[in-house]
């Protein structure tokens, strides 16, 4: 299971995004919030599809001429989205963001800062895994993906070989973390410059932990590797008959990966998901995705990586011309991913490579060296305490909380208006949420094995208000007002399927026909 304290993080969808990253300031972009889509059908339907990635094991091509990365094609454009990220030095001035101290214990994670905050609670946490094992080498870090990942546009710049230039410009700090990790044997190579084990074109989370033994226990096997970088979704979700269908396996085979990883004293830094521009109902997919994977290491007290947030700012969102690759800067006809000023700035992987060099700078400074976490602040603790009488409340969208039914009382068993007298005597968590004029939003409940936690829209804070029931799913326009979410357990001849779940709310996009 995800091992994750009961939290949320949310964010005002809307207007402008002020984004923020680590050690570089802020700057504003256009709003980017919620760009989601929906698939047919409101009964939250769970229907996985087997991993019909190619079989061909090719690398991604990267063509001089265009920078195109050539992979296999996949179910329903069969693409693996890669992920670029911004990381521009920010003036100062612009630094009016509210960022309260985080609460003890625990952080909720900014929906507009492109690296999550890295908190003292976060690196206890991050400490706390490697404890688990003194095995791993920490001078190794592993790359877990597909095609983004297999890409030798993504870290291969900083192993150190002629061809590749660094230009920090201005980011100095950086390099003694490339210095470090460049001492590390990834079976004869850099961390850097390893051929990953744990990466195929077009591949997914599933494919990454199948077999015996799984593309991801070869390469552990391989390296021993002390931190890993995770970046799965854009394949995952075309392994549904809808992306919405495909979003449950997703969840279940991702979170089970990061489990494995963290049993071996592996510390993952999750990326999130490339936009898409080559199909709209992927497009409008994307940020869904990309909440669920930050709800997810925002549950696990790890770092998260936004590049769709990113590459809103990006001439062409960063993206090559097939709509699903990202782009890289190029000298002399040379992928140089690892330009940092104004012009390599306005790429993909230039972006992506710099956050996760600064991720991994400050995981390696924190939980390698005990040095102080260079964030201090997170969004504020959640009002409420979740019970019916004092709901949760949502306090920006999008929103995503983990937690656990496991031992609740049941103020509520039955929602007689809205289903068909199961028992709902387990325990419930509650959600209020308010909204000022009509809103389009998507609400779903993420569960996995043997739990099994039903998702309930009530117009009021009683269960008699409720109008909505689904085992997982919602989507439509909300009139202004105020309303009730309650995740509860369901029973089955006596037994309380109790257990974790992750609720995400989100606005879903103004021109997204499904949420009308």
């Amino acid at each position: 299971m995800v091992h994750s304290r009961r939290q949320s993080s949310g964010g005002i969808a809307g207007t402008v995004l002020l984004i923020c990253v680590l050690g570089s300031g802020c700057y504003s972009t256009p709003d980017a919030a919620d760009r989601t889509e929906t698939d047919t059908g409101n009964g939250g339907a769970d229907v996985p599809a087997p991993d019909v990635g190619p079989d061909t094991d090719a690398p991604d091509t990267d063509l001089a001429d265009t920078g195109v990365d050539v992979e296999p094609g996949d179910a329903d454009t069969g693409a693996d989205v890669e992920d670029a990220g911004r990381d521009v030095p920010g003036d100062d001035t612009d630094a009016d963001v509210e960022e309260p101290d985080a609460p003890e214990g625990f952080t909720r994670y900014f929906q507009e800062q492109a690296l999550s905050p890295i908190t003292p609670a976060v690196a206890g946490e991050m400490r706390a895994i490697r404890a688990a094992s003194d095995t791993p080498d920490d001078l190794v870090f592993m790359k877990v993906g597909a095609s983004g990942t297999v890409s030798q546009n993504l870290l291969y710049c900083f192993s150190g070989g002629e061809q590749y230039d660094i230009v920090w410009d201005g980011r100095d700090v950086y390099q003694d973390t490339v210095e470090f990790f460049r001492m590390g044997d990834a079976a004869g190579a850099t961390p850097f410059d390893r051929p990953t084990e744990a990466a195929v074109v077009g591949r997914t989370a599933s494919w990454a932990i199948g077999g015996n033994p799984s593309p991801l226990e070869r390469e552990i096997d391989a390296i021993n590797p002390r931190f890993a970088f995770v970046n799965y979704g854009t394949n995952d979700m075309q392994q549904g008959t809808t992306h919405r269908s495909a979003l449950y396996p997703f969840y279940e085979n991702f979170t089970e990966l990061l489990d494995q990883l963290i049993a071996q004293g592996i510390i993952p830094i999750l990326t999130g998901l490339n936009p898409r521009s080559d199909r709209v109902t992927a497009a409008r997919w994307v940020p869904t995705y990309t909440t669920v994977v930050r709800g997810v290491a925002e549950g696990l007290q790890i770092p998260f990586i936004d590049i769709y947030l990113l590459s809103q700012d990006l001439p062409g969102l960063g993206l090559l011309g097939d709509g699903l690759h990202g782009n890289v800067y190029r000298t002399d006809g040379r992928a140089q991913g690892c330009v940092f000023d104004d012009a390599g700035l306005e790429f993909n992987y230039n972006h992506r490579n710099l956050l996760s060099i600064e991720a991994l700078h400050h995981v390696r400074r924190t939980v390698l060296e005990d040095a102080p976490a260079p964030d201090s602040r997170g969004l504020p603790a959640l009002a409420g305490d979740g019970s019916a009488a004092a709901p949760y409340v949502i306090d920006g969208l999008p929103f995503t909380h983990v937690a656990n039914t496991t031992g609740l009382p049941s103020a509520w068993d039955r929602y007689p208006a809205c289903d068909n007298d199961q028992d709902e005597s387990g325990g419930e968590q509650v959600y209020r949420l308010e909204l000022d004029g009509p809103t389009p939003v998507r609400i779903g409940v993420l569960d996995r094995g043997a739990t099994d936690v039903d998702l309930h829209v009530l117009s009021g804070p009683n269960a008699e208000d409720c109008f909505y029931r689904s085992d997982k799913y919602f989507e439509g326009t909300l009139e202004a007002g105020t309303y009730h979410i309650s995740v509860d357990t369901y029973v089955s001849n006596g037994n309380a399927r109790a257990g974790e779940y992750l609720l995400f709310v989100l606005v879903c996009e103004d021109d997204d026909p499904d949420c009308r």
